[in-house]
């Protein structure tokens, strides 16, 4: 039913209603009434009073089904029975979420969270509950919880058994790549990251809503994370195989994946000899080496209410655009996400995601020499009133990466990119200028018309 209110198909109580009416549902419950708790006999089943009774069993649910959907705050109620979708509720419907998972959230996200408060909001979502939960797995949960960083904690008071702590589990036995007690464990691993992807961005848009930057950003490592299975503090070129999940101490090694994606030939060259990189391990590392993006921001069309990212990526991009994630059940593709924001007062002010194929069609988001290219236009807040104030200072992350990008009234101070599936990958532009909006200027020269008087003072009305 939210979905059908963010879709405007239905906009008012009895809209609901004759919706229902076109249902499968509609006719079982006439045909089998006491299976949906009408005590209606089967003498009266044909009768204007078991007609009645359902109309009013369908009056009750439609009141208690909006009445859930607005205490999750994804729809507004009219004391006039008109019913209208919140962004909450667009979201829940983009995603095909439970709108409880939704309630969650909003309910205990906060500023400033931790990487364990994102993963355990985001292990806590309500397509988590039917999580499989095997007898005597809750003694399996219990030795690996021991093996595994972060503790249920998090969780106050569920018990090992509870699907939810088994889905925090899991998810990190994924990131830190440990193998699995039992076999069961292995398709019940599988089930939860193939649910953990669209969660975490219904999460990311439901932050964005809230205007929470700090935490949106980690809900964004959290998925950068899940998807290279590695934790932020992880070396992040231990996503290529063969590397340590430690930077080894003394060598001269590129500390962030940009780094190493920009080095030329000889540079990588000596790269490798330093990692020494085991031959059985030569060609898969070759392989994620040539994947990992080399970037180059650009922004353009600068002007006092708009302004566009401009990414073009500088190597070659895989099969399908698709990221290096071998450790993922399924391919992803690389996508990024452009955020409006001011980092002073960790507050977001919009987030927009672009990929390398968001061109017109059949040009697969590729620039005439060649090189993918995916470009973000924003669109710069003006003030309550409608005016554009000057010495505005607001920034612009481009996460896709993710990019930070700092808006001035005459100075973007930084634009910063970081990647949403390679760990750690950050992009900067700093001393980007912007202008102020034009303005009318009196510079005195033109004579202001005088007020004419006709006769003397006798002339003004008594």
């Amino acid at each position: 039913m939210g979905a059908e209110v963010s879709a405007e198909t239905i906009t008012t109580k009895q809209d609901a209603l004759d919706y229902l009416t076109w249902t499968f549902f509609f006719r079982r419950l006439h045909k089998n009434p006491s299976y949906y708790g009408l005590e209606i006999s089967a003498e009266e089943h044909n009768t204007i009073s078991a007609q009645q009774s359902a109309n009013d069993y369908m009056i009750s649910m439609v009141d208690k089904s909006l009445g859930e959907l607005a205490e999750s705050k994804c729809l507004e109620m009219y004391p006039n029975g008109d019913v209208d979708s919140t962004p909450l509720g667009k979201i829940m419907s983009y995603y095909y979420l439970s709108h409880r998972t939704i309630r969650h959230l909003v309910k205990h996200a906060t500023r400033n969270a931790t990487f364990t408060d994102v993963l355990s909001w985001m292990s806590s979502a309500t397509e988590y509950d039917e999580l499989p939960v095997r007898h005597n797995e809750d003694l399996i949960n219990a030795e690996l919880a021991k093996n595994l960083p972060l503790s249920i904690k998090a969780f106050g008071d569920l018990p090992l058994w509870d699907p939810h702590v088994k889905a925090f589990l899991l998810l990190q036995a994924h990131m830190s790549r440990i193998d699995l007690p039992i076999t069961d464990y292995v398709g019940d691993q599988t089930s939860v990251l193939d649910q953990a992807i669209r969660v975490i961005q219904a999460s990311i848009d439901v932050l964005t809503e809230m205007g929470f930057l700090s935490s949106c950003m980690q809900m964004i490592t959290l998925l950068q994370c899940i998807k290279c299975a590695r934790w932020p503090t992880d070396y992040p070129l231990s996503i290529l195989s063969g590397v340590p999940i430690k930077q080894p101490s003394g060598k001269d090694l590129p500390p962030t994946l940009q780094g190493f994606s920009a080095e030329s030939e000889l540079a990588y060259q000596r790269t490798v000899t330093t990692l020494d990189i085991p031959r059985h391990n030569s060609a898969a590392f070759q392989k994620g080496a040539k994947a990992i993006p080399c970037l180059k921001i650009d922004v353009r069309d600068l002007t006092a209410l708009s302004l566009s990212v401009v990414l073009t990526r500088q190597n070659l991009l895989g099969p399908d655009g698709k990221m290096y994630a071998p450790r993922f059940p399924k391919s992803q593709t690389e996508g990024w996400f452009v955020i409006l924001c001011k980092e002073d007062k960790d507050e977001i002010i919009a987030i927009k995601r672009v990929g390398w194929n968001s061109g017109g069609p059949g040009d697969k988001g590729k620039s005439g020499g060649g090189r993918p290219t995916a470009k973000a236009a924003i669109k710069l807040p003006v003030e309550e009133s409608g005016l554009i104030s000057d010495g505005r200072k607001l920034d612009v992350w481009v996460s896709a990466p993710l990019f930070h990008l700092y808006l001035g009234c005459w100075l973007i101070t930084l634009v910063q990119v970081v990647s949403d599936g390679y760990l750690g990958m950050t992009y900067k532009i700093k001393g980007v200028e912007i202008p102020d909006a034009p303005k009318v200027v009196d510079d005195g020269k033109k004579e202001k018309p005088r007020d004419e008087k006709v006769g003397g003072p006798s002339s003004q009305a008594s």
